[in-house]
């Protein structure tokens, strides 16, 4: 089962969010607009674009409604979801400026900087499912669509995904089966012609390319680290996702990543706590999509602060994400987490206390055995010349 991303369309209060939704379906294309200079909410969009895979799902939210369904395509037959554009000679090509005065929110100074194609999957319906009615239709499988606030778009797992996919399944059922009906309840979409003229570098003001992270990496650079840990992070979901050698040696193959994701009790959004980056892979030769293990990775772009005499450790709060995901996740079993703290370096000549503080001890199974947890593993990362990161 794919993973699935949620779209917010701003149209205005009065406006119509098909206005918006029904073009960007008739091309399948769509990219979300970002602030010009380099900002932190840009960052972190990067990395979202980054976590895309062709055949995940896309929905559309707008005035309380959610519209689907889409499927992303692999526009540029490079394995990736979403790709970098140039929008004429006007907007640059990727390049981060750092310490740029923000603008005032609304679409003025605001750019495309990275968009997805998307086809039909199967339809993407003229009506939508209201927000409350789509909670309601398996409360438990909603997780990242309760924390959507102030953001242009989340991602959700497969199984959250599946839970938007049966509704909207279910809803237009009779849909599904009648060509007539499927006439005047959904949008056409003319993806192919878009993709052709994607790969062939014909869409008008658009010019498109694989997202290259070499300059964002150059830019933050300092020594063999990076001054800022959402590059970091980027450069591990990137990684990854691509398979690169260092951090599939360092780290495993995982077959699902997202990042801040959202691992604390609801409350006001502002105060959660969010993991760094989170994923799952799924348990190898079998059909069924059955999730094997759980990772979990915080990061720090310089030095872990490790030391027993330290007010904040490192660890404790990635260990308060393991307990969170083995809880919400795992139902109990701590043997399916692999959890990391990624830093630049690390001294562990006065940390005595990590040792125990990583541990945890768990009952699992009919026999009531106690069972013990140390899956936690410290790794490095090293920014090259070339504008790469190499993990350890």
């Amino acid at each position: 089962m794919p993973a699935g991303f949620l779209f917010s369309i701003n149209g205005g209060k009065t406006a119509n969010p098909l206005d918006t939704i029904t073009p960007c379906v008739h091309d399948g294309i769509f990219s979300v607009l970002v602030n010009e200079n380099w900002t932190s909410p840009v960052a972190s969009t990067l990395g979202d674009h980054v976590c895309m895979q062709p055949g995940d799902n896309v929905y559309f939210f707008g005035k309380r409604t959610i519209y689907g369904i889409g499927e992303i395509i692999d526009a540029l037959e490079e394995g990736d979801g979403a790709f970098e554009v140039a929008q004429g000679s006007s907007s640059p090509r990727y390049k981060p400026q750092a310490n740029r005065p923000q603008n005032n929110g609304s679409d003025e100074g605001r750019i495309k900087r990275w968009a997805l194609a998307f086809k039909p999957s199967p339809f993407f319906f003229t009506d939508g499912i209201d927000m409350d009615d789509l909670l309601l239709s398996n409360p438990a499988a909603f997780r990242s669509l309760r924390t959507f606030h102030q953001r242009s778009f989340i991602q959700f797992d497969d199984e959250e995904n599946r839970a938007f996919r049966a509704a909207f399944l279910r809803k237009f059922e009779h849909v599904l089966s009648d060509a007539n009906l499927q006439s005047d309840t959904t949008i056409p979409c003319g993806y192919e012609n878009t993709i052709d003229r994607i790969r062939n570098n014909k869409m008008p003001g658009i010019e498109a390319s694989p997202i290259d992270l070499a300059n964002l990496f150059l830019h933050y650079r300092t020594g063999e680290g990076l001054r800022n840990e959402m590059a970091v992070e980027i450069g591990l979901l990137h990684a990854l996702r691509h398979g690169e050698p260092s951090a599939v040696e360092t780290f495993g193959s995982w077959d699902y990543l997202a990042h801040q994701v959202h691992a604390s009790p609801f409350k006001p959004i502002e105060y959660m706590d969010k993991i760094d980056v989170f994923g799952y892979r799924w348990i190898r030769g079998c059909e069924e999509k059955v999730i094997s293990k759980y990772l979990i990775v915080e990061i720090k772009c310089g030095a872990a602060q490790l030391a027993d005499t330290s007010p904040v450790k490192d660890y404790d709060q990635l260990m308060k994400y393991v307990d969170w995901v083995c809880t919400q996740y795992a139902h109990g079993d701590y043997s399916m987490i692999e959890a990391y703290l990624l830093a630049q370096s690390f001294d562990f000549s006065s940390c005595k206390l990590m040792k125990e503080a990583t541990k945890r001890s768990y009952v699992n199974g009919h026999e009531a055995k106690t069972q013990y947890w140390d899956n936690f593993n410290c790794a490095t990362y090293r920014a090259t010349p070339e504008g790469t990161l190499m993990f350890e």
